[in-house]
């Protein structure tokens, strides 16, 4: 993605082959696919944990671990 990015090909197709059936996707939707969709399925499955009491987790941002695993 970073080359992708640098070169300016957001707009540049590929064929996903992998899929059934195949299909023609940009690297710029397939970047904003995974992104929306990863953040997406994150929220649903924290609001379910929440929903069952496991409260501690908050948006489930791993920031703010990530944060908390440098702090002194």
């Amino acid at each position: 993605m970073r080359d992708a990015i640098e070169q300016g090909q957001l707009d540049d197709v590929f064929v996903d082959a992998a899929s059934d059936p195949p299909y023609v996707c940009s690297y710029g939707a397939m970047v904003a696919h995974v992104l929306t969709f990863a953040a997406h399925r994150r929220t649903l499955a924290v609001r379910a944990l929440d929903k069952h009491g496991v409260t501690r987790l908050g948006w489930g941002d791993p920031i703010e671990w990530l944060d908390a695993a440098h702090r002194p």
